[in-house]
């Protein structure tokens, strides 16, 4: 038995082959509404993918395996009368939990979302501290209650405005919310949103990792007395597949995901609000490869109601929209309350005293912020102890064997890993090149850097947040909450820490080394460079205290910095989107990029050179488009595959989508078609 979807009907059919009857319907009402059905079929369309894998990456995994639509019940926990409190009297966490529970009953959705853990709750339970009863029968008129548990903050004038306008839109329109990091953006949504709520709507919020904004999601449950689901990766199917089918059945109010929340039946919404707009996370990587950032946007338009777009950093792309009036920016330029706007200084480390990548220079300032017990954050996009082990003698470097990719020291795992496919290695004892003994780790990476501040700082507590840190289930939200509890007070971490966080005692930032990211092939580097810098340059004095970013590099005169530090992020943008333009470059042209990767070179290359050689045949029938010779991917061979692509521009987005189709109706037809894998991705964010 094959699970089909139905999209449409008719009373004849014109495909030739032979058509299969329909055995059952598994679903009593259609999985997706009409809306929902137009914005996967224009998806479709747009990024040139088959229509009926688009509306299977759409499904639930329930769905996907037959699944039928039954809610389980809701539960809610409610503190008791006659339990003993004394029990507690040790456990923070078991205190800190009974009273939040205590302050109003609380679903275990909401717990688990703010952090609080199910053996927490367990324990309380068996103490007899709380007791749970099923609310799935009171959740169907969630739109007849006081839908606000704690009271809003007063908007300041630039909220407000932001607010007044975005309220008083009926109908379509796209909005970005350009608001300085600790403007109080999220004030913004919490109001709007609350809005459409007391209008019987609902709302769609989505956020680039669920995981690394626990705080900003917390508020949001915090906020408001109406049911809350959300949809991302460390939730179970059985909990997808329940916020999926409460939102259809209106039995939900607010939905909280990433991007395949967006996809979601949410029959009466009434907002959409993208946190973090310019995020690459809202990019699928693989599979059906969507930006959720511009679904969004269409799915907007077909419902005829407002979406909000708020970012610190708006993407070029955004920036362009702007420009051309799609798009109604509204900007926020002031912190909200007491906070001041950051100092920055750059640090030519030509002229420093350099230990483990970190400065002389740099050290003072730490010490200066330690001494008076504030925090300080710093930022390495290089996790592991060393980047590379090589021999001294010979300078033979560890190599992948499965990937063009140096091998990563992790001291910790007292492995050679690979950051490309994640092999494991054995450190090795002796050069395989020459026999020499004496093998040297060679860059800094977080472990490291964390070794080095323990050591000239031995009274401070470090501590690391990478990937390698947050793994495990929970971790991220253990070390967050500790950070919040001043345990540590020198954070050192990978790109993860811009992503959002609040800590109100972080004074100073420092980023150890942007020059290995002022180079790149990629053309979208410069920008993602000046997002990062202004987004963690956002974690310091989000308080009343000062706050502080000390810039680390060999290139003190970069253009990138010195129109960054001189002119703020908009100036750089300005001037990126002019460059880009000059060079027609996205998003002054639509862009594809035809993908091919195959375990043998020969048919690798066979495959692309033959699709090269039929865009060289068709192409004086379209004029406004250009592309590429065939290229191999900077790490050629990664996971033993060989990666090649052609680059395909044009200066109308008509034409593009004419080419990309004329291409996709031969390339089933080049030699080696069954030995590679290829694919054509719309608007892509990495060219190989």
């Amino acid at each position: 038995m094959v699970l089909g979807i139905i999209i449409g009907t008719c009373e004849q059919s014109s495909f030739p082959g032979n058509i299969k009857e329909i055995i059952e319907l598994l679903d009593d009402s259609p999985v997706f509404d009409s809306p929902t059905v137009d914005l996967l079929k224009w998806a479709s369309g747009y990024y040139h993918y088959p229509i009926g894998e688009v509306f299977y990456s759409a499904l639930p995994i329930a769905l996907k395996k037959n699944k039928k639509e039954q809610l389980k019940p809701v539960t809610q926990w409610h503190a008791t009368e006659n339990g003993d409190e004394k029990l507690i009297k040790r456990s923070a966490l078991c205190k800190e939990a009974l009273k939040i529970i205590k302050e109003s009953p609380r679903t275990a959705l909401y717990l688990k979302e703010i952090g609080i853990k199910t053996q927490t709750i367990k324990k309380l339970s068996s103490l007899n501290l709380i007791k749970e009863n099923n609310i799935r029968d009171t959740m169907t008129r969630w739109y007849d209650r006081d839908i606000i548990v704690t009271d809003s903050h007063t908007l300041n004038e630039e909220q407000l405005n932001a607010f007044n306008i975005i309220n008083n839109c009926r109908g379509f329109k796209t909005f970005v919310l350009h608001g300085v990091t600790g403007s109080g953006k999220t004030e913004v949504y919490l109001q709007l949103i609350a809005e459409k709520l007391r209008e019987g709507r609902q709302a769609l919020i989505l956020v680039p990792e669920i995981n690394l904004t626990p705080q900003t999601i917390s508020r949001f449950f915090k906020r408001f007395n109406v049911p809350i689901v959300c949809i991302h990766s460390s939730l179970s199917e059985t909990e997808r597949h329940e916020a999926f089918i409460a939102m259809k059945k209106n039995e939900a109010a607010i939905l909280i995901g990433t991007r395949s929340a967006l996809f979601s039946n949410i029959p009466n919404l009434g907002i959409i609000i993208i946190d973090e707009e310019h995020d690459s996370s809202y990019r699928q990587a693989d599979g059906f490869r969507y930006n959720a950032r511009d679904c969004a946007v269409m799915m907007a338009y077909i419902r005829k109601i407002p979406i909000v777009l708020g970012t610190a950093t708006p993407s070029i792309e955004t920036c362009y929209n702007i420009l051309r009036g799609k798009y109604e920016e509204i900007r926020i330029d002031n912190r909200a309350g007491a906070s001041n706007s950051v100092i920055f200084s750059i640090i030519d480390m030509r002229k420093q005293y350099i230990e483990h990548g970190i400065s002389r220079e740099l050290a003072l300032h730490i010490n200066e912020e330690l001494a008076k017990e504030h925090q300080v954050m710093l930022l390495l996009n290089r996790r592991g102890y060393s980047q590379k082990m090589i021999c001294h003698n010979c300078g033979f470097v560890f190599m992948c064997q499965n990937c063009d990719a140096n091998l990563t020291y992790h001291q910790t795992e007292n492995r050679l890993i690979c950051h490309h496919c994640e092999t494991r290695y054995p450190v090795p004892v002796y050069c395989p090149k020459c026999g020499n003994h004496e093998l040297t780790p060679t860059g800094n990476g977080t472990e490291q850097i964390l070794e080095h501040l323990s050591t000239i700082f031995p009274n401070a507590r470090p501590v690391r947040m990478d990937r390698d840190t947050t793994s495990k289930k929970g971790s991220l939200n253990v070390i967050l909450n500790d950070i919040s509890a001043n345990k540590y007070n020198i954070i050192i971490g990978t790109q993860m820490l811009a992503k959002g966080h609040h800590f109100p005692n972080v004074t100073l930032v420092g980023i150890i080394d942007i020059d290995s990211q002022l180079y790149s092939n990629n053309f979208r580097a410069s920008e993602n460079l000046a997002q990062l810098i202004v987004q963690i340059a956002g974690r310091a004095g989000r308080g009343n205290k000062q706050g502080y970013v000390y810039l680390q590099t060999h290139t003190p005169e970069h253009p990138l910095l010195t129109t960054l530090i001189n002119g703020g992020y908009d100036a750089f943008s300005q001037k990126c989107l002019l460059r880009r333009m000059n060079l027609k470059l996205p998003p002054a042209t639509s862009l594809a990029v035809l993908k091919v990767d195959g375990t043998d070179r020969e048919k690798v290359v066979g495959y692309i050179s033959d699709a090269y050689n039929y865009m060289l045949s068709v192409k004086n029938d379209y004029p406004e488009t250009t592309f590429s010779h065939p290229v191999s991917a900077f790490f050629t061979r990664r996971q033993n595959r060989y990666h090649y692509y052609i680059n395909i521009s044009s200066l109308t987005r008509k034409e593009h989508s004419l080419f990309i189709e004329k291409i996709i109706s031969v390339i089933n037809s080049f030699r080696y078609r069954s030995n590679v894998h290829c694919l054509i991705e719309v608007d892509p964010l990495n060219l190989d």
